[in-house]
């Protein structure tokens, strides 16, 4: 009885110290979950600006950093949203739009934290080398899209060419929707325009900078829920994805390198594409572009997806933001 009691007792006090070790965060499982990060967005397989994030995660950055980062691939738009308003993501990266209006919805529970590729670098590409933009057709991915946006702007800037849209999907169905006469020109970002211009002969039937401007290609949201309880995380994201997009400023051949398995291209073709970027070294940023966001406004506006402007400071939350990546939006 006596052995049966020790065995009892040293039981109860491994049992408590197990437990005190948890509360104190003595659990590795337990730190692993606090400073956990899980990422959606969108074009992590396609486009070097996302798929960018796997590279600094897979080279140790983010943990150096502080953070646990993990990507999800998303579907464009609101689908990408929603796996973090659902909380099974903690933060979006995706169309700048649908971020913006999904985050005046209470129930979405998100706030807007970031701007991200800070240069329109859309294009509509096509097979046909006799196409005008005049009748013409323009594919764009998804509801709530930063292409569905240009496309209706395009419209408004462009009245009299009775230019159409049709939601098709990704830049590879929109080229294969071209290529089959569905629509007359699909959107395409780099490394893709290049590609495609350099092996299949696509000619540019639109750069939508040329007529709308610049705006971020997407901004950053996070689930309220989860930046409550993790603000040295997420200021941990950004000085990561800060130095994962100086790797692409300063070194693009190098990174190149390093995105050719993720995005499936030769690293010489992505070095050549990150080059054509117009602006590439103020792309690959994450300094707040007041300008820029002032034309994503007028953009939406334009296209009736808003009716008063946007005020960024009041939207735009840049508190996990580095210093030097803030600007004044007042």
């Amino acid at each position: 009885m006596k052995h049966t009691a020790r065995k009892i007792a040293g039981f109860l006090v491994t049992a408590v110290l197990a437990l005190s070790l948890a509360a104190c965060g003595g659990s590795s499982g337990a730190d692993s979950d606090d400073n956990r990060l899980r990422i959606a967005a969108t074009g992590t397989d396609s486009l070097p600006f996302t798929a960018i994030l796997q590279v600094g995660i897979d080279k140790g950055w983010f943990k150096e950093a502080g953070v646990d980062a993990s990507m999800v691939s998303g579907g464009g738009g609101g689908n990408t949203l929603r796996v973090v308003s659902s909380g099974d993501a903690d933060l979006a990266i995706t169309g700048s739009s649908s971020v913006v209006l999904a985050a005046r919805k209470p129930a979405a529970n998100l706030s807007v934290i970031g701007s991200w590729f800070q240069v329109n670098d859309f294009h509509w590409i096509t097979p046909d080398q006799g196409a005008e933009l005049k009748d013409a057709t323009l594919g764009f991915s998804s509801a709530g899209s930063a292409t569905e946006l240009l496309v209706k702007a395009l419209q408004e800037a462009k009245p009299g060419d009775n230019i159409k849209a049709q939601a098709v999907g990704g830049t590879g169905d929109n080229w294969a929707a071209a290529k089959a006469g569905r629509i007359t020109a699909g959107w395409a970002m780099h490394p893709l325009v290049t590609q495609y211009t350099e092996e299949e002969g696509a000619k540019t039937l639109v750069a939508a900078r040329d007529i709308l401007g610049d705006h971020p290609a997407d901004l950053v949201a996070v689930n309220n829920d989860y930046a409550n309880d993790h603000a040295d995380e997420l200021k941990a994201f950004f000085q990561a994805a800060e130095k994962s997009f100086a790797y692409v400023r300063e070194n693009p051949d190098e990174a190149a390198k390093d995105l050719a398995p993720l995005l499936k291209m030769d690293a010489d073709l992505i070095a050549r594409a990150i080059k054509d970027t117009p602006d590439y070294q103020r792309a690959y940023s994450l300094t707040i572009d007041p300008k820029a966001l002032k034309n994503l406004s007028d953009l939406m506006q334009a296209a009736g997806q808003i009716e008063e402007p946007i005020d960024w400071s009041k939207v735009l939350d840049q508190q996990y933001l580095p210093q030097s990546a803030q600007a004044d939006l007042g």
